[in-house]
């Protein structure tokens, strides 16, 4: 694989994708989408996995909009909150049932260990991308010029404390919600604290 860090897809829907989240999100939360899409499509192109770049680029992107609080509804666990969404807006932006169904997918399933196994490389990419940035994990099968490169172009601007942040208030809203058992069973805000990433 090369390091060298690759484009974005320039459709009209990721166009559209990129403006909504920049539009509710703060830019450490974009830049970690971002990098979710970056470290995600690096694990599968070494895994040999095909996918649709389109479809892997829109579940990054707008995988976290349930954190946002232009988003929050103080109810539903905040991947849920964030697939809805982001099928919402998909469907008005055009987008055909099949490909709307998949981001949807793919965003509610993130936060769940077993989504790792899924068949679908979309809905992985965005499980393991997230979790090399989040927790780590993984990180050690990237090139480490292909991080700095990607940490460069989108830096983390203090993603682990905005993180931790947008963790509590999940938490105290949503108790009976995965990242709160995730918290309570697993210590998840050391965990996220303890990554490798300068901040």
């Amino acid at each position: 694989m090369t390091a060298d860090i690759p484009t974005f897809p320039d459709t009209a829907l990721a166009q559209a994708a990129n403006a909504f989240v920049l539009g509710c999100s703060p830019l450490p939360l974009v830049n970690h989408c971002r990098r979710t899409y970056l470290f995600g499509a690096a694990l599968l192109n070494q895994a040999h996995k095909s996918f649709d770049t389109e479809a892997f680029y829109l579940a990054s992107i707008l995988h976290d909009l349930g954190l946002t609080e232009t988003w929050e509804d103080g109810v539903t666990p905040f991947e849920k909150r964030g697939a809805a969404v982001a099928a919402e807006q998909l469907a008005q932006w055009g987008a055909a049932p099949e490909l709307t169904s998949l981001v949807k997918e793919a965003i509610a399933l993130h936060l769940k260990a077993s989504t790792a196994e899924d068949p679908r490389p979309e809905v992985v990419g965005v499980s393991i991308g997230a979790s090399v940035d989040v927790l780590g994990l993984r990180l050690d099968e990237l090139p480490k010029h292909f991080v700095e490169q990607a940490l460069e172009q989108y830096p983390r601007l203090g993603f682990k404390q905005l993180l931790s942040e947008l963790i509590d208030r999940q938490t105290d809203l949503k108790p009976g919600s995965r990242i709160a058992t995730y918290v309570k069973q697993f210590h998840f805000k050391d965990l996220v604290a303890a990554t490798p990433f300068d901040d």
